[in-house]
């Protein structure tokens, strides 16, 4: 069949049919995989104004006091720069749990983890132990502690803490501007005051209470949230256990059904594959059979043709002999021409013939149940997408359900004026195109008037809005007055006679531009178009109506 091309509009009348009959148209996440920074890293920062440094014994300019992890330090030594600190968490974490190190271990491909992470992603029994991070696995587990390792976070963790590695005179800093004890705490601006500073104008009216009380205060809320923190914290790592068990425990799933269909597969193409050396060996052996017998039969006729020529040869002799010498013996010689009967050898040939026809029955059902598979397969293997029926795009006189999911012939003696007019079918496009990739839709069909469902395929830079026109390339089939037909947009094919199916699958294969139609109910192929070339270019369903009582509706 030839591709669907482009063609004029189809109207009934163009067909030579009156207005009553119906119109055709000519044409798991895996814990390696994680990717959330940060983590919950120990926090850092800076130091509020009035910790870490302390004041001078004589007047100096005054500046901004250093953060505990960056500037300089008392006696003038540079201390770790920000950028170094930025790092420590992301360097310093397990690729599992995306903390910080507790009790860290090596493994056999050098990668370090907690020893706890590690221990519960190896619970599960696998084929081997592999590395979470790089996927190396070992037969055996191998875990080696990092103690030099922990030492160095442990360092690593008070300083992201800002515990600078001094000596403890941060009991005996002061209030800068006066230079006395820092006594109370400011619960409104949440800073340490000296005595004047705590009868001056701006705290007067403050909130003050004594450090030590503050401190057992604040220490007080925080222990209260502190174990609803902690409580939470054993939550999500328990809930986190389990997605990580449930999602290993799908990947295991997933493998499984990988190494069942590989297996199936296998099996099929070694089956296949003996299939095809038996009948291949078979036709061998009948081929060395034809040959053998037209051998023989050469020989046996080679045979028989030389003797008969002999014979010929001598009765010519004979009849050259002189007339004394011919009449001796005629008689024995006439004797001997009335035995000369040819008798043809028997052909083995219907024999042969009877095995070829044998063979090819056997290959015509091979040929039956492999294109029953393959259709299997078209009928599948497609994803199946929802369509919604575009009204933007639909004839006058079709009605459009207000979800798009249907679509109905409405009699109407004048269509509207302004509509696409007496040239276009009745016709109506799916909002969704397919670009690339494997689709279907199921479509229940109505019994009475007549329709066609197929896709449709805008022709470059057309612009058209309306289906059936010349812009579009139709690959659809259809009922009109009982008949089944294969529509495109340059002819229409009659198909054998069928029964109605109440629900049709429309697969289609972008790639390989394969257009198919099927029997929903059934799973049995109705037609299929040979491939055709989509250029690249958008195709939508398309659905046509006619006559009373027509109607399609769309399967979710």
């Amino acid at each position: 069949m030839r591709e669907g091309g482009a063609a004029s509009s189809f109207h009934p009348i163009s067909m030579g049919v009156s207005p009553s009959r119906p119109p055709f148209p000519h044409r798991a996440v895996h814990p390696r995989n994680s990717t959330r920074s940060g983590g919950l890293g120990p926090p850092g920062g800076r130091s509020r104004e009035g910790f870490g440094h302390r004041p001078p014994l004589h007047p100096q300019p005054r500046r901004a006091p250093p953060s505990p992890l960056r500037g300089e330090n008392e006696s003038g030594g540079s201390r770790i720069p920000r950028s170094a600190m930025d790092a420590l968490p992301a360097e310093a974490s397990c690729p599992i749990c995306l903390e910080y190190f507790r009790d860290p271990v090596s493994i056999h491909c050098g990668h370090h983890f907690c020893r706890s992470c590690i221990e519960r992603c190896w619970e599960w029994p696998t084929a081997g132990f592999a590395c979470p991070r790089c996927r190396d696995t070992a037969p055996q587990r191998s875990l080696r502690p990092s103690r030099e390792l922990a030492r160095v976070l442990e360092i690593a963790r008070r300083l992201s803490r800002g515990e600078a590695l001094a000596t403890g005179d941060e009991e005996e800093e002061g209030c800068r501007r006066h230079r006395e004890p820092l006594e109370v705490f400011c619960k409104e601006d949440g800073a340490l005051l000296c005595a004047i500073c705590r009868e001056s104008r701006a705290h007067r009216a403050h909130t003050v209470l004594p450090v030590p009380e503050a401190v057992r205060e604040f220490k007080e809320q925080i222990q209260a949230r502190l174990q609803t923190l902690k409580d939470d914290r054993e939550k999500l790592l328990e809930f986190r256990e389990a997605e990580m068990k449930r999602n290993w425990e799908y990947l295991e799933k997933t493998e499984a059904e990988r190494q069942r269909i590989l297996s199936q597969f296998q099996g099929l193409h070694l089956s296949l594959e003996e299939l095809s050396r038996h009948l291949l060996a078979r036709l061998g052996d009948l081929e060395s059979d034809i040959g053998k017998v037209q051998e023989e039969n050469v020989t046996s006729l080679t045979k028989e043709i030389s003797r008969l020529d002999t014979r010929v040869q001598e009765l010519e002799e004979k009849c050259q002999q002189p007339a004394r010498t011919f009449l001796q013996d005629i008689s024995g010689t006439l004797t001997s021409l009335g035995k000369e009967n040819l008798q043809l050898p028997p052909s083995p040939l219907p024999e042969l013939e009877k095995k070829i026809h044998h063979f090819r029955e056997e290959n015509i059902l091979l040929e039956e149940t492999l294109r029953s598979f393959q259709d299997i397969l078209m009928f599948e293997l497609p994803e199946k997408m929802t369509v919604t029926l575009d009204p933007g795009t639909a004839h006058p006189q079709l009605l459009v359900a207000p979800d798009g999911s249907s679509v109905s012939w409405e009699s109407a003696e004048d269509p509207p004026g302004d509509g696409p007019g007496p040239g276009t079918d009745p016709s109506v496009l799916g909002r969704e195109g397919v670009t690339a990739g494997r689709r279907c839709w199921d479509v229940q069909v109505a019994p009475a008037g007549s329709w066609a469902l197929g896709v449709a395929r805008e022709t470059p830079g057309s612009g058209a809005e309306t289906p059936g026109s010349a812009e579009w390339e139709l690959w659809s089939m259809g009922l009109c007055q009982g008949q089944f037909w294969a529509l495109t947009s340059l002819e229409r094919i009659p198909l054998f006679p069928i029964r109605a199916p109440s629900r049709v699958r429309v697969a289609l294969d972008y790639e390989r531009g394969q257009v198919a139609f099927f029997d929903a109910d059934k799973r049995s192929l109705i037609f299929a178009f040979p491939a055709a070339s989509f250029k690249g270019q958008s195709i939508h369903p398309w659905f046509l109506v006619w006559g009373e009582g027509s109607r399609i509706t769309l399967c979710p």
